[in-house]
């Protein structure tokens, strides 16, 4: 028999506080209502084995990585960088809307993860400016729910040791150019490695991280985000 002052006190934090839908505000008993959850911009199947990229067919190497120099092995994603995917991302960056992490990011990043066992999961650091500016970094956030939920470790060795500048508007050759040096390793790490970020754009910086974990001892490096730019 349910607690009846429990759903009590639901009921009043749903009139006082209502949960909305962080894919168009309205009210909602999740974080996504249905209409949003069915229009999630999933990534879907065939991807290219190395980038995370949509494919018409199975491939390790599509014509969009293959001049491609990648510090990891392989990126995966489950949302395309649009619509509510994108949606989600702000209301975890922007508004600090955490519970999209647990409830949400999560369990859909796990669906695109390889049944592979991982020694330790690094997410991608902020610059100590942004991050005392944010108050959090969201794929530390990210990393942390994905590691709880297959056993493995969470590691910060990565740092950024140089400011950079923002992203949004550079080509991909100039993000690579930004944050090539960003990155080091406080500390060693050896074996499989699972890298965690919010969204993947052109893989500049997951590249950089990947690279500088690999020259820290990493035998290999995997990326995972939860959205992909398409």
């Amino acid at each position: 028999m349910p607690d009846t002052s429990q759903t009590y006190v639901a009921a009043l934090a749903d009139l006082f506080y209502p949960q909305r839908c962080v894919g168009c505000d309205r009210r909602a008993s999740g974080v996504l209502c249905r209409v949003c959850f069915e229009a999630l911009p999933r990534m879907g199947s065939p991807v290219c084995g190395r980038c995370g990229l949509p494919t018409a067919f199975e491939t390790f190497v599509c014509e969009e990585c293959k001049n491609v120099d990648f510090g990891f092995e392989s990126a995966r994603a489950p949302l395309k960088y649009a619509g509510v995917g994108k949606e989600i991302v702000y209301s975890l960056k922007y508004r600090g809307y955490k519970r999209v992490v647990e409830r949400l990011a999560v369990p859909l990043m796990l669906e695109v993860l390889d049944d592979v066992h991982f020694d330790a999961v690094v997410p991608v650091p902020l610059h100590r400016s942004r991050l005392r500016k944010r108050g959090f970094n969201q794929a530390e956030l990210l990393a942390r729910g994905v590691a709880g939920k297959i056993n493995a470790t969470v590691s910060d060795t990565l740092e950024v040791v140089r400011s950079t500048r923002d992203q949004v508007e550079l080509s991909a050759a100039q993000r690579r150019a930004n944050v090539a040096g960003a990155y080091s390793a406080r500390d060693p790490l050896f074996g499989r490695i699972l890298l965690v970020d919010d969204v993947f754009t052109t893989g500049a910086t997951m590249s950089a991280c990947a690279g500088t974990l690999v020259r820290a001892g990493a035998r290999e490096v995997h990326a995972l985000s939860l959205c992909r730019t398409v």
